[in-house]
């Protein structure tokens, strides 16, 4: 039984894709976890003896924000891997059906 050569391009365009969208995901939440906690700490930690629950929320705020990107990881890497299948089978206008 053939299976279909759009298919499979599909499956191996869309594996290939999901890592290239995770491994820029994993980075740009890193980015942006860093960055907010140390402008939050900059910003509302005192100079104080005990400045931990100040320290806690300022670590936690910026998860919000940095797992927003992730939400849209599945339809970035379907979008990517549709448009590597039309470039690779040299089709520009038809849409691949997965």
């Amino acid at each position: 039984m053939d299976a279909d050569p759009r298919r499979e391009a599909y499956e191996r365009a869309r594996a290939r894709a999901q890592h290239l969208v995770y491994e820029r995901f994993a980075l740009l939440s890193t980015v942006i976890w860093v960055v907010g906690t140390a402008l939050l700490f900059i910003a509302t930690v005192p100079v104080t003896a005990r400045p931990g629950p100040q320290i806690m929320i300022t670590m936690l705020v910026p998860i919000v924000p940095a797992a927003i990107p992730w939400l849209f990881r599945s339809w970035i890497s379907d979008r990517l891997a549709r448009r590597w299948v039309r470039r690779e089978l040299g089709e520009p206008g038809q849409h691949v059906d997965a």
